[in-house]
């Protein structure tokens, strides 16, 4: 189990074809809908001060899949099946890839947080080329935490993992946000033109910390 203490930290969930969802998703597990044909792409970038591995900033492209039930008290909030990550280190790279086993991208990126009192804006590019820009917006504070189920593969492995973020924390459903994906190797993946410009659901997070529980088979 790590903790990773954050300053800022986003998450963005947009509509994306379900066509590519179905295509990136392992087998056993299946993306969730809004509506027929649509499933959900989720954006997220932090910037953690204090880690194991130390500071460094992170972005994750996930589809959203429905979470599993254990012994939790609390049902966790979702499901999301990382397939691509990437960092602002190479030691950060080697963690995802060895110990948390995400696919990652074997370049360094920059990312850049631009606050205001509204709304913040991301910024990721990589070796001078844009990947991606998203602005989220706030709506009413609180503390919270939340817990969240990551899925992996190692091979032929099936893996789960536990994930809680705690922090303060905005979170609304007016689309006021924006995100803009650029063809890079980083959004391959994905046919950028399938991906709603407004995010549905967006997220601001605070000073807070996020908990990444070992991998289990499942």
């Amino acid at each position: 189990m790590t903790t990773s203490y954050f300053t800022t930290g986003i998450s963005a969930l947009c509509e994306m074809s379900t066509a590519d969802a179905e295509r990136i998703l392992p087998n056993h597990l299946q993306p969730i809908e809004v509506r027929p044909q649509r499933s959900i792409l989720n954006v997220t970038a932090f910037h953690f001060r204090d880690s194991p591995i130390g500071a460094h900033a992170e972005l994750i492209l996930s589809v959203v899949v429905p979470p599993l039930t254990g012994n939790w008290t609390t049902v966790p909030k979702a499901g999301f099946f990382p397939f691509v990550s990437a960092t602002t280190s190479a030691v950060a790279r080697r963690d995802r890839e060895q110990r948390l086993r995400l696919p990652t991208y074997p370049h360094d990126i920059d990312i850049r947080f631009v606050e205001w009192s509204d709304r913040v804006a991301v910024k990721v590019t990589s070796e001078g080329e844009p990947v991606l820009d998203v602005t989220v917006t706030q709506h009413e504070w609180s503390s919270n935490t939340h817990l969240l189920h990551s899925f992996m593969m190692d091979g032929e492995r099936r893996l789960k993992a536990d994930v809680q973020i705690s922090g303060r924390y905005t979170m609304h459903e007016q689309e006021r946000g924006r995100i803009v994906l650029h063809r890079h190797p980083i959004t391959s993946a994905l046919t950028l033109e399938e991906v709603s410009p407004y995010p549905f659901r967006e997220h601001w997070l605070k000073e807070g910390y996020e908990v990444f529980h070992p991998a289990e088979s499942i």
